[in-house]
């Protein structure tokens, strides 16, 4: 008797004892391997990409491809926190991975990385279903946000964090009015930030109920705008906070 003699719910049984990595190896053995794999890798919705593990992977293009066709079909949930220091073919192969494979992705978190709109681009296809958006400290511009924000509907988006982004002046708000159900707004350390620019958006904006703009120096200057037309917005957000498997 062979192994693929068993039945399922024995397969299943025996393949549950197997690693992420022992899952990511056995899944190019053959067909049938590879359901059973993604069965149980499937199973994780959350998950943080480990820099450093996949940086120091001989073969990386591969290994991302694995881990990205294993697991972003089911994934919800997506982390990465590089370093600006990054090679940058890296960089693009794990975007170019996220935006073929994470079709349902409702949470997107990149910090310390630079993102151009060359990164941006093929990201832009995830605005769909994104709920939370949070791309602290990735050195943003606002030509580049702009045309990410504008680039596809964000009628689902309830959260976007964009802080530690000092080169936002906030003139990517100009033409951004498909937001309808954006509630908080996490702005702070964004040194440069004129919320006077933020005027037309808010019209746009009504379900918008917390923002945090600390560190701006224009706040001082205009805090009315957070009240008018008889609106009361928060100072503060509190982003949701997931719990992510990691690795690389």
């Amino acid at each position: 008797m062979e192994l693929l003699d068993l039945d399922e719910d024995s397969l299943m049984e025996i393949f549950s004892y197997f690693s992420f990595d022992e899952l990511l190896m056995l899944s190019a053995v053959c067909g049938r391997f590879l359901q059973l794999c993604q069965r149980h890798l499937r199973k994780i919705r959350h998950f943080e990409l480990d820099y450093r593990a996949i940086a120091g992977c001989e073969n990386y293009e591969q290994r991302l491809q694995n881990i990205f066709r294993s697991l972003g079909p089911s994934m919800v949930a997506f982390r990465l926190s590089a370093g600006y220091i990054m090679d940058e073919k890296l960089k693009q192969t794990i975007v170019d991975n996220l935006a073929r494979y994470c079709t349902s992705l409702r949470h997107l978190t990149i910090n310390y990385t630079v993102l151009t709109e060359l990164h941006l681009r093929p990201l832009a296809v995830l605005l769909r279903t994104l709920v939370t958006l949070d791309l602290g400290r990735c050195d943003l511009t606002d030509a580049s946000l702009a045309e990410f924000l504008q680039s596809q509907p964000t009628l689902q988006l309830r959260t976007l964090a964009i802080a530690g982004n000092p080169n936002l002046s906030g003139a990517f708000f100009a033409n951004w009015t498909n937001c309808p159900m954006l509630e908080q707004l996490d702005l702070s350390y964004c040194f440069s930030l004129n919320v006077d620019m933020m005027e037309e958006f808010l019209k746009h904006a009504k379900r918008l109920a917390a923002v945090d703009a600390t560190g701006s120096l224009w706040l001082q200057r205009n805090k009315d705008i957070f009240h008018k037309e008889g609106r009361s917005i928060t100072m503060g957000t509190e982003l949701p906070e997931l719990t992510y498997f990691k690795s690389g």
